[in-house]
């Protein structure tokens, strides 16, 4: 298995899976230290980017992955957030880096030619975001975020005081098409949004009377935003993907059945489920007929 060790990460990979561990330290920004560690497989990979940098500037080596499995950059229109896909280190390692962008480019060149199926853009997507329950704190309160419900808290030290009177909002995760994220630029605040589904939230007279946002002040509080706008967002794409698995109602006939049959034996083919969770399911179906 080859490894290099970057300023933050640590990145091993072999024929199926690229593995980031991140470090504890200080300096490592915080969405990795919430992360701990995460996974990409090979054949999700479109290109290996690698810029061999300068003496001030050091390496950076990027993945890019196929359409829909990257969380972060559909969030950040600038470029310029934290992502796991980017590990750096100082001049003096970039032959051994550059060595080892060339091995992971061409084990991705080998899964393309090779013909390997890639997983869906979502499975991809679910080992590069935390798993609920997660909660993320900036200046002015907290998101938490259970897999069912979203809440907004604003007890910071930095909240409005129309916030501060509302305290928080809850939001299930039914109501919530998506949540967008906005970086803190120069002197404007960065902050997260709830977006509900078919339902049009008239402007606020400034983020202190917005109460489907958190704002995030910092870098750190930007960093944590991010993290949970990509959990949340991977989390519903998800549960819209496996909607299948929702139980045969006593109406469908034997048709309608083995069609929820067959979805469910894609979705496992794609690694959506589990060996267990497919044969219960599937078992459950039967049972119908």
């Amino acid at each position: 298995m080859e490894e290099l060790r970057g300023h933050h990460a640590i990145w091993r990979f072999d024929d199926a899976l690229v593995r980031i561990g991140f470090g504890a330290g200080r300096k490592v920004p915080q969405l990795f230290k919430t992360l701990g560690h995460c996974e990409v497989p090979i054949v999700a990979v479109d290109e290996v980017d690698f810029d061999p940098g300068d003496r001030k500037q050091g390496w950076r080596l990027r993945l890019r992955l196929m359409d829909g499995a990257d969380p972060y950059s559909r969030l950040d229109t600038t470029g310029t957030a934290a992502t796991p896909l980017l590990l750096t280190g100082p001049q003096d390692k970039e032959l051994v880096a550059e060595y080892f962008a060339e091995q992971l480019a061409a084990s991705v060149r080998f899964a393309r030619e090779t013909d390997q199926e890639p997983p869906h853009p979502v499975v991809v997507a679910r080992g590069l975001v935390a798993r609920p329950p997660l909660q993320v704190r900036t200046a002015e309160g907290a998101a938490s975020f259970d897999g069912e419900r979203l809440r907004l808290q604003w007890d910071g030290w930095m909240t409005s005081t129309p916030k501060g009177r509302e305290q928080s909002r809850d939001y299930r995760m039914s109501e919530i098409q998506g949540l967008e994220w906005t970086p803190q630029m120069d002197f404007e605040e960065g902050f997260i949004r709830v977006l509900l589904r078919g339902v049009d939230i008239p402007g606020a007279a400034g983020l202190e009377h917005d109460f489907f946002t958190l704002v995030s002040h910092g870098a750190k509080g930007s960093d944590e935003t991010l993290l949970m706008a990509a959990t949340v967002n991977t989390h519903i794409a998800w549960v819209e993907k496996t909607a299948a698995l929702e139980p045969a109602s006593p109406g469908d006939d034997s048709g309608a059945i083995f069609a929820k049959i067959r979805e469910l034996g894609r979705l496992h083919a794609e690694g959506l489920l589990t060996e267990d969770e497919f044969s219960t399911k599937k078992a459950e179906l039967l049972d119908r007929l």
